[in-house]
C-alpha cells in the first residue's frame, strides 16, 4: 500500500512522542509525518536533545535522507548544521553520532529502519557506500539553478540536493519570489512530498502552507491553483520517478488566502489546524 494522500498538516500540531524508532535512535523523540504500511518507508521529524549521543559504530540497513531544520548533528566526523542535507546509503558504517546542542531533523527512510551487524552488509560485493553532505547555506546564490521543472514560471529557482540517475528521483529546495502564482491546477506523474521551510504558499482547495507544513501528494489528486504574496522556500522529493507535472489547460483565479480545508489520513485528522506563529516544530 502506498502512503496516504496528505494535503496538508502543520507539523506543529503533531505531538512529540517516543515513536517506533527507539531501536535505531534511542533517546530521540519523533513526529511521524507519513508512512508506507507495506514497506515501512517513512518521513519523520526527529528531535535530538542537547547532549544526545550514539557513540558506538553502527550500520543502518536502509537509505536515510535528512535535512537539519535547527541545531547541529554530527555523524562520524561530519557535522551537519542547520540547512544541511545528508544522504546515507544502506550499509554505511557510521562511526558514532552526537548532537551537543540538540537538533530537529527532517528524516526520510526508504524502508522500516533497522540496525545491521557491522560486516553483515557484505562490503566485498561492491564498493563501500559513501555518505554525502550538502550545506545549502554554503552554496549561496551559486547553488540556485534554473527551475527546469516548471520552466514557464519566472521568479522561481531550485537547489538540487540529490538526483538519482537511474530512477530520476530528486530532492530539491524550491523557492519563489513574492507575488508568484499559477492559475492552473496540477498534479505529478509520481508521488511527491513537500515540507515548508519559509514563507507562505496558498493552494486554493486546501489552504495556506506555512513553515512546518507537510504534504504527501498522491498523483491521483489535482490541486490548485497556487499563489504566494511573500515568496517561499520548501523541500521537495519526488518518489518513484522524476518530478513531472501534469497540468490541465483550465485557468482559475488564485486565492492568496485560501481557507484551510485539509485532506488527511485518519491518524493525522486530530492534528489538523492553522499555523501558529508562536509554535516551533
Amino acid at each position: 500500500m502506498a502512503r496516504p494522500h496528505t494535503m496538508f498538516v502543520q507539523s506543529q500540531h503533531i505531538p512529540w512522542g517516543a515513536g517506533a524508532y527507539q531501536s535505531v535512535r534511542s533517546g530521540v523523540t519523533c513526529k511521524q509525518l507519513s508512512r508506507d504500511s507495506a514497506s515501512g518507508a517513512a518521513t519523520v521529524l526527529l528531535e535530538y536533545p542537547a547532549g544526545w549521543s550514539q557513540p558506538q559504530p553502527h550500520v543502518l540497513g536502509v537509505l536515510e535522507e535528512f535535512y537539519v531544520l535547527r541545531g547541529r548533528l554530527q555523524i562520524g566526523d561530519q557535522v551537519y548544521a542547520a540547512h544541511s542535507y545528508g544522504r546515507l546509503p544502506a550499509g554505511l558504517v557510521r562511526a558514532g553520532a552526537r548532537s551537543d546542542s540538540g537538533a530537529v531533523v527532517l528524516t526520510m527512510w526508504d524502508a522500516a529502519p533497522y540496525l545491521l551487524a557491522i560486516g553483515a552488509s557484505s562490503p566485498g560485493e561492491g564498493p563501500s557506500p559513501q555518505g554525502s553532505c550538502y550545506d545549502a547555506r554554503g552554496k549561496g546564490l551559486d547553488g540556485w539553478g534554473e527551475n527546469t521543472h516548471t520552466r514557464y514560471l519566472m521568479g522561481t529557482g531550485v537547489q538540487t540536493l540529490r538526483k538519482d540517475e537511474n530512477s530520476g528521483e530528486i530532492t530539491i529546495l524550491y523557492a519563489a519570489l513574492p507575488f508568484r502564482f499559477m492559475e492552473k491546477r496540477w498534479t505529478h506523474e509520481h508521488a511527491m512530498e513537500m515540507y515548508m521551510l519559509a514563507g507562505e504558499y496558498s493552494i486554493n482547495d486546501v489552504g495556506v502552507l506555512r513553515p512546518g507544513a507537510y504534504a504527501w501528494w498522491d498523483p491521483a489528486y489535482l490541486h490548485g491553483p497556487y499563489g504566494s504574496l511573500t515568496g517561499f522556500m520548501m523541500l521537495i522529493r519526488s518518489c518513484g520517478g522524476p518530478l513531472i507535472n501534469v497540468i490541465p489547460d483550465e485557468r482559475l483565479a488564485v486565492d492568496f488566502a485560501a481557507p484551510y480545508k485539509p485532506v488527511l489520513p485518519p491518524e493525522l485528522t486530530p492534528c489538523a489546524g492553522e499555523w501558529d506563529s508562536q509554535a516551533n516544530v
